[in-house]
């Protein structure tokens, strides 16, 4: 999952609060590290714009991030660890006649454009049902291993109820990942569940995400997440902490959001 629908997942816990909300605007910072069963330590600092606009039953959403990557080359943020044929990926630097040259390195530029549309059903009792459809466009550097330089597309159904103050939530996605020059990568599943309980003037929670692995050779991703989301005047603040439970995720990361509503 990408911290894109992870933001996406754990905005559900605030749902009721933010209703009403036509436009808002985001900001956040999203750190993470892991070896993704390599030999050698990724970093990923990655500081996400987001906007929102509700009108009916649909909300809109966009975000794209500055994102700051220092590791293995062939770890791509959002995806973990692929087969990154680009002989001038991060690190590199060098003609595909200089196969000796380093594997690793650091680089920052802005990340991919990640794209949603939500429809909320009208279920006619507490059962919430959302039906997004997403889609990744390939504005990052896929030279400086930032994205892989194709788009991607999928959808999701995510279904929420709450039962006397704890709200209980979880989904299930396909995404279409595409196929660039240098990378190639299989369509993957993913599904998440989940909970969360007023604390205070606030909400916190636990959610466990699961995803297929993009390619026969990496590993599944599987990661817990705690979150703590509460009012600042008239806007929102929410902090997160993440632990993997696999190779395919990072070891551990953290976060902190914040979005305005107009």
């Amino acid at each position: 999952m990408t911290r894109f629908s992870l933001l996406c997942a754990l905005l559900l816990s605030a749902g009721a609060a933010q209703a009403q909300d036509r436009f808002s605007v985001g900001v956040g910072a999203d750190y993470s590290t892991g070896d993704y069963g390599s030999d050698t330590t990724t970093e990923i600092f990655s500081v996400p714009l987001t906007a929102k606009y509700s009108s009916g039953n649909w909300t809109y959403k966009a975000s794209i991030p500055w994102i700051r990557v220092q590791g293995d080359a062939n770890v791509v943020p959002g995806l973990g660890s692929v087969d990154n044929l680009n002989p001038r990926g991060r690190g590199r630097g060098r003609v595909i006649d200089e196969p000796d040259a380093a594997d690793t390195g650091s680089t920052s530029g802005i990340g991919d454009l990640r794209l949603a549309a939500t429809y909320s059903f009208d279920t006619g009792g507490p059962l919430g049902i959302d039906l997004t459809g997403n889609a990744k466009i390939a504005t990052a550097d896929e030279d400086k291993g930032l994205g892989t330089g194709a788009e991607d597309y999928g959808i999701a159904l995510d279904l929420y109820r709450d039962f006397a103050g704890t709200l209980v939530f979880g989904g299930a996605g396909y995404t279409v990942l595409g196929d660039s020059s240098f990378i190639e990568v299989d369509s993957v599943i993913n599904t998440n569940a989940g909970a969360s309980w007023a604390a205070g003037n606030g909400r916190v929670g636990l959610m466990y995400d699961w995803r297929e692995a993009v390619t026969a050779e990496a590993d599944d991703r599987s990661e817990i997440t705690g979150f703590y989301s509460f009012p600042v005047g008239g806007s929102r603040l929410q902090v997160y902490g993440v632990g993997g439970l696999s190779d395919g995720s990072p070891e551990w990361g953290a976060g902190v959001s914040f979005s305005t509503a107009f």
